[in-house]
Parts: structure tokens; C-alpha cells; sequence
């Protein structure tokens, strides 16, 4: 097979095609690499992999990350992270209704992450869609003085804050428990990173899991924090990923946010497999 790569759109996103990443030379993961950096968003159509190959395959970008829901980790795989909505014989087959408020993978953690890597199995005839936007592009969209003013801003980020605001929201939501959050406490990461390998910098926070800008008062924060919020999700910083089953998607959370679409019914499946890379050029 011969490689191929089509760019989606202006600020983010790549298509790839003729590759099988479970029998993936260098040259080809090079490629691949690359693309990821320039595009923040990779789709690699038409792949039949099985967990560990995904898993193997992801390990290529770094050393993986281990979800803190514990119960809708894959068994015997526990680097991947089960969304879905499908249910046999009585027992959930993952977390329904996950991710579907803006944000970036585990920002809650200490560590964040440097990319995800979500597998299709299974999809809705229409919808399910994921939305992602494009944090490099959007900071290089802003004033000067906006950009003086956040440099030196902090941001908390907790991992209740997406379940209490969004989530528990969602009929179906499972529940979650004192002690998985008490797992994770809140964390402190600067509002604009620089991306370590393309050298852009990013606005790194995002509404499910920023709760504040800390040296600014609670409103002032809320308000700064709407502003971003609305100004990160414009049309030119966007891309809305129509998933086909066999779709291995990877994508950059250094430099995007994303959100699911809950616009399909309990009768339509959605089927997923995600790993999550952790970033080791963290500070």
C-alpha cells in the first residue's frame, strides 16, 4: 500500500489512508508523526486492529496513560479506555455519554497528555459526531494585550468540575464515586503552553475541566474564561469529524479541544476504544 494524505481543513485536520498501523514501517510512522505535529488531528481510515495492536501502535508515541474510572477500562488491557454506549447481557460495555462537553484529555492530571488514539468500532447511522478546535491557531487569533495578559495566568483544573457542571446532567450518566475524585485533586498548569515539539503556543484551558484562572477574582475569571471559551470554538479553528466504523483517530491535546455530540438515540450504538499518551515533555 502506498501512503496518501489529504488535509481537511486550513487550521487542523489530516486524512490518511493506505497505511495498516498494526504493520507500520518507520518511514510510514515518520509520516504519520509529522502529520500529527503539523495537523493536531489524524484520521487513518480503514483499519481492523485488535486491542493490543492499538495499544502497540499508540505506545509509538509515548508511554500510555491509565484512565482514573477504572470500571470502564478494557479487562486485561487497562490503557484502554471504553466509551460506549452498548450493553450485553445487562453489563455495560463502557461509559455512555462520555466527553460530551468541550474540553482536552486529562487536563486534571498532573501530567497531562500529549495525544489520544480513539478506535470505531461500532457507530450510529447518523451523528455521534466529534467536534474538535484548534487552541495554537485561536492564541495566534488574539490581541497583543490579550496575549500579554494571560501570559503569565494560571489555570485549576479538576476532574469533578466536568461531572458536576456537564455529565451528571446527561440521562444515563453513570455515577462516580467520592473516591475517584479524591483520587485525583485539583491541579495547576499555565493558561498558555508552548507546544514542545512545534514551538506554537496554545491556550490550555478548556470548560470541562478549568475552573478558574487563579490570580484573577471569581468573576473576573468566569468572564475572561467565557470569552476564550467562546472565541476557541470559531469556525476557522474547527473541524467536525464524521466517524465511519474502522476509523483510528489521533489527536494532539496539547494544542486542541474537542467534544463529543450526544445527538443520537439509545437506539443507535457508538463503540469506542481510547488510549490516551502521556506527555513527558510536561513541565
Amino acid at each position: 500500500m502506498t501512503m496518501s494524505l489529504r488535509q481537511m481543513t486550513p487550521s487542523l485536520g489530516a486524512e490518511i489512508t493506505g497505511v495498516d498501523v498494526a504493520n507500520l514501517d518507520n518511514q510510514d510512522f515518520d509520516a504519520i508523526y509529522e502529520s500529527f505535529n503539523r495537523h493536531s488531528v489524524v484520521v487513518i481510515r480503514d483499519q481492523n486492529i485488535t486491542p493490543e495492536q492499538h495499544a502497540d501502535f499508540s505506545r509509538r508515541f509515548g508511554k500510555l496513560m491509565v484512565h482514573v474510572l477504572k470500571d470502564d477500562l478494557l479487562e486485561g488491557q487497562p490503557e484502554i479506555y471504553r466509551l460506549s454506549n452498548k450493553v450485553e447481557n445487562g453489563v455495560p460495555q463502557g461509559r455512555p455519554n462520555a466527553g460530551q462537553y468541550w474540553h482536552s484529555d486529562l487536563t486534571y492530571e498532573k501530567v497531562p497528555s500529549k495525544g489520544s488514539v480513539m478506535y470505531a468500532m461500532e457507530v450510529p447511522d447518523a451523528g455521534g459526531d466529534t467536534l474538535f478546535a484548534h487552541t495554537a491557531a485561536s492564541y495566534e487569533a488574539l490581541s497583543e494585550p490579550m496575549k500579554a495578559f494571560l501570559s503569565d495566568k494560571t489555570a485549576i483544573h479538576d476532574f469533578r468540575h466536568a461531572y458536576d457542571t456537564f455529565s451528571k446532567r446527561i440521562p444515563g450518566t453513570m455515577p462516580i464515586s467520592e473516591e475517584v475524585f479524591a483520587a485525583r485533586p485539583p491541579v495547576e498548569h499555565p493558561v498558555i503552553r508552548t507546544h514542545p515539539e512545534t514551538g506554537r503556543q496554545c491556550l490550555f484551558v478548556n470548560p470541562g475541566f478549568t475552573v478558574r484562572i487563579k490570580e484573577l477574582s471569581y468573576d473576573e475569571s468566569d468572564a475572561i474564561l467565557a470569552y476564550l471559551y467562546g472565541h476557541m470554538i470559531k469556525p476557522q479553528f474547527f473541524y467536525r469529524h464524521n466517524w465511519r466504523a474502522n476509523d483510528l483517530v489521533l489527536w494532539d491535546n496539547r494544542s486542541l479541544m474537542h467534544c463529543a455530540v450526544g445527538d443520537y438515540g439509545p437506539d443507535q450504538t457508538r463503540h469506542m476504544h481510547r488510549t490516551t499518551i502521556m506527555d513527558g515533555d510536561a513541565a
